[in-house]
C-alpha cells in the first residue's frame, strides 16, 4: 500500500505503470503542500485577487458581443453562471445547461430541477460542498454545442473556464475529458449516461453492477481527496436514476418555444446552411468488399436431407426473433418500468412504437452522439446481423441514420436522439423480420437459417448498399437461387428515386428470382452429376458404405483473398479404406473465379477429381474395362506400376469366378 494523498491510501501500482506513477508523485506531494498550506492560511496566491462574479459579467459579454456580430440578438438570461464558492476542495465540471428545468430564467448551474443536477444531488453533490460550473454556459440543445459552435465562439467559452479552473481551489475536478491544471482530474461518466438505466431486470441490474460500480469507486475516490461526504454505492444499488421531469403542458410549451428559438439562433449563425448533413451528402460512405456466403450450388440431386424440414426451418427463425423481441422488451423496460415491467409491448403495432418513442424523447432527450448510447444497446444492435451493411456492424452516429432510413422508419433521423434512435430502428427492424412470405409463394420457398447464412444487397433503383439479409430464402425447386425482396417506395437512402425496387446479392455472381409464382416455378432445377465413369466404382454409395461419414461438409474458395464457403450436402468419398474427400469445381460467386473448392477442416483429406479421372484413364488406355472387375480400393489407389495393378484385377476375377 502507499499514500496517494492526504489519508487516501491505495495498492501499489502494477510494474508497468510504477515508473510513470513515481515521476508524477513529486508533482502530488507539491500540490498537497501547496493546499495544506493556503487552508491553514499561510499561503495566499492569485485565488484571492481574482473576482469570479465579476470575470462571468465579462464574459456574458463576449459571449452577447459574438451573436450581435452575426446579426443574432440572444437573451442574456438564458446565461448561468458557476455555483459553490472557490475554495470548495472538488470541483463538478459539466457541459452546458439546457432548458429541461422549471424555470429558464434561473441562472445557477446548481438548479436540482434538471435531472442531472437532482442526480447528483442524490449521489452527495452539490454547490454546499462543490463548485458546479459547465464548459458552455449558454442554454443550448446539447448536441447543437456539440455539433455546431464554431471554434471562435468556443474560444469565448474556454477562455473564462481555463481563468475558472486556474484560480479555484479544487483538489479534484469531476470530468468526462478534461487535461489536469495542478490537481487531480477524476474521469467519470456524465450524469445522463446512467439516466435511462432504470427498473430492476438482469440487464439493468448488470449493467448498474459494470458500469455504476465504477462510477462509484471514482466518486469515493474523489470524496476522499476532496474530503467530502457522499452516498456510497449511489450507482451500484439505485434501481431509479432519473428524477421524472414533466413541467406542466404550460412550461413544457414554452420550453419547446424556447428551444426552438435557440435553434433558430444557431441556424442564423451557422456558417453552413445545413445544421444537420444529410445522407449522402459530402463525402461517400465506405464499405468494406462484400463478404456475400454464395448459396448453395451444389450440382447433385435436391434430395430431402439438403435442407431440414420447412417447418423446423420457421421455428428456428421464429425462435430467434423471439429472442430479440425479449431482449428489446428487457431494455425498454429499463425506460418505462412502470408501464413495461408487467406487460408485453407489441413492437408490430406502430402506434405502441411511436408513443413509446416520444416517452423517451419527452425526458432529456439530449443523448445524441453514439458514444452516449448506453453499452447494452449497442451490443444488441451490433449482435443484429439484419442491422448490418456488408456485415459491417453499426458503429457510428451516422451508420445508425443510415440503417433508420433503410427500414423506412419515418420522421427524420436527425432530430431523434441516440436512444430514440436506437429503438426506432430496432422495433422497426423486428417488424421487417417477422415479414412472412404470402401464401401464394410460401410453398414454392424455403429459408435457410444456418449460422453463416447472410446475403449481401443493393437497391436496384440507386446501387447503394442496403441492410444485409439475415433470414434469406430460396427457390425449393433450387436452392441455389436466392429469392429477392422488393420495396414500392424505394430503399429509404436519400439518392434513391423510389418507385418500385429490388434488393439484388451485391455480387452479380449469386443467382437470384423474383418472389412471383410464376417465376419461381420455372426456377431451372440444379444440374445433376455423378455421370462420371469412375463414380460407381471408385466411390462410396448408400449407408452401409457411407457408415458414419460426415453428410455435410463446408468447402472454400482456393484463391487467395477470397473467403467465400459452401456448405455441401452430398458430399464424396472413395471407398479407401481411410476415405478421401473428392473435391468439386465450382464458379465462385464472390471472386467470380472458376475452381476445385477444397475442405474447409484440415482433418479431411482430399482429392481431386481430375487425379481420379486419371487414374481411370490410365486403365482405359491399356484396354482394360474397370466395371468388369471386382471393385478393389488397394488396386485403384496403389502407387504401383499399371501393368502390374491390371494384372491384379485379372487374378482378383479369376478367383470370383472361380468361387461363384
Amino acid at each position: 500500500m502507499f499514500r496517494l494523498f492526504g489519508d487516501i491510501w491505495l495498492d501499489e501500482p502494477p510494474e508497468d505503470r510504477a515508473t510513470a506513477f513515481k515521476e508524477l508523485l513529486p508533482l502530488i506531494r507539491d500540490l498537497e503542500h501547496s493546499t495544506t498550506q493556503i487552508n491553514m492560511g499561510l499561503e495566499t496566491n492569485l485565488l484571492s485577487s481574482w473576482d469570479m462574479d465579476l470575470a462571468f459579467e465579462r464574459y456574458r459579454e463576449e459571449e452577447h458581443t459574438w451573436w450581435r456580430r452575426h446579426q443574432v440578438d440572444r437573451p442574456r438570461e438564458y446565461f448561468v453562471r458557476p455555483s459553490g464558492s472557490l475554495d470548495a476542495q472538488v470541483a463538478c465540471h459539466l457541459f452546458n445547461p439546457t432548458f429541461a428545468v422549471n424555470n429558464a430564467s434561473f441562472e445557477e448551474t446548481d438548479d436540482p430541477s434538471n435531472p442531472c443536477i437532482a442526480q447528483l444531488h442524490d449521489a452527495g453533490f452539490s454547490s454546499q460542498n462543490c463548485l458546479m460550473f459547465d464548459h458552455s454556459a449558454r442554454r443550448d440543445d446539447s448536441r447543437h454545442c456539440s455539433l455546431i459552435y464554431p471554434p471562435d465562439l468556443w474560444d469565448v467559452h474556454e477562455r473564462f473556464i481555463s481563468d475558472l479552473r486556474s484560480h479555484m481551489k479544487a483538489v479534484v475536478e469531476l470530468s468526462e475529458q478534461m487535461t489536469s491544471v495542478k490537481r487531480f482530474i477524476v474521469f467519470v461518466n456524465h450524469p445522463q449516461f446512467y439516466m435511462f438505466t432504470k427498473g430492476d431486470n438482469v440487464r439493468a441490474q448488470a449493467f448498474r453492477a459494470k458500469q455504476g460500480g465504477r462510477q462509484d469507486l471514482l466518486l469515493e475516490l474523489a470524496a476522499g481527496l476532496g474530503k467530502i461526504n457522499i452516498s456510497a454505492d449511489f450507482y451500484k444499488l439505485n434501481p431509479l436514476l432519473l428524477r421524472p421531469f414533466r413541467p406542466t403542458k404550460t412550461n413544457r410549451e414554452h420550453m419547446s418555444a424556447l428551444k426552438g428559438q435557440a435553434y433558430t439562433a444557431i441556424r442564423l449563425s451557422a456558417p453552413t446552411p445545413s445544421i444537420f448533413p444529410r445522407f449522402g451528402e459530402g463525402s461517400k460512405d465506405k464499405f468494406n468488399l462484400p463478404e456475400v456466403e454464395p448459396a448453395s450450388k451444389n450440382p447433385a440431386k435436391v434430395t430431402g436431407d439438403m435442407f431440414e424440414d420447412d417447418k423446423a426451418l420457421e421455428e428456428a427463425r421464429s425462435q430467434q426473433i423471439s429472442q430479440i423481441t425479449e431482449e428489446i422488451h428487457e431494455l425498454a423496460a429499463m425506460f418505462m418500468p412502470d408501464t413495461m415491467s408487467e406487460t408485453v409491448f407489441d413492437f408490430t403495432d406502430r402506434v405502441e412504437c411511436r408513443r413509446f418513442i416520444e416517452s423517451i424523447e419527452a425526458f432529456e432527450g439530449e443523448l445524441y452522439q453514439w458514444e452516449e448510447l448506453p453499452e447494452n444497446i449497442v451490443e444488441l444492435v451490433q449482435a443484429q446481423k439484419g442491422l448490418r451493411i456488408d456485415r459491417q456492424p453499426i458503429a457510428s452516429r451516422k451508420e445508425a441514420e443510415t440503417a433508420y432510413r433503410l427500414l423506412q422508419s419515418g420522421n427524420i433521423p436527425e432530430c431523434l436522439s441516440v436512444i430514440g434512435l436506437a429503438f426506432s430502428f430496432l422495433t422497426a427492424y423486428i417488424s421487417t423480420t417477422l415479414y412472412m412470405p404470402v401464401e401464394a409463394v410460401d410453398d414454392l420457398m424455403i429459408l435457410d437459417t444456418s449460422p453463416n447464412r447472410t446475403v449481401t444487397r443493393v437497391c436496384s433503383g440507386c446501387r447503394g448498399r442496403v441492410l444485409d439479409d439475415s433470414f434469406p430464402y430460396f427457390a425449393k425447386r433450387n436452392p441455389g437461387y436466392y429469392v429477392l425482396r422488393s420495396s414500392d417506395t424505394g430503399c429509404g437512402r436519400s439518392g434513391c428515386p423510389g418507385g418500385h425496387v429490388l434488393f439484388h446479392p451485391s455480387r452479380g455472381a449469386q443467382k437470384c428470382v423474383r418472389a412471383l409464382m410464376g417465376d419461381l416455378k420455372n426456377v431451372p432445377k440444379p444440374r445433376i452429376l455423378g455421370n462420371a465413369p469412375w463414380d460407381k466404382l471408385f466411390l462410396r454409395h448408400g449407408t452401409e458404405e457411407l457408415g458414419d461419414l460426415p453428410k455435410v461438409v463446408e468447402f472454400k474458395c482456393p484463391f487467395d483473398g477470397c473467403r467465400a464457403i459452401n456448405k455441401n450436402h452430398t458430399p464424396r468419398w472413395t471407398i479407401q479404406l481411410n476415405p478421401t474427400l473428392v473435391t468439386r469445381q465450382f464458379k465462385c460467386p464472390e471472386c467470380g473465379r472458376k475452381g476445385d473448392w477444397i475442405p474447409v477442416s484440415a482433418n479431411f483429406d482430399y482429392v481431386r477429381s481430375e487425379s481420379l479421372t486419371r487414374t481411370w484413364g490410365r486403365f482405359a488406355k491399356k484396354g482394360c474395362d474397370l466395371r468388369i472387375y471386382p471393385r478393389r480400393a488397394d488396386v485403384y489407389f496403389s502407387q504401383g506400376h499399371i501393368d502390374i495393378r491390371i494384372a491384379q484385377l485379372k487374378e482378383a476375377k479369376m478367383f470370383d469366378d472361380q468361387r461363384s
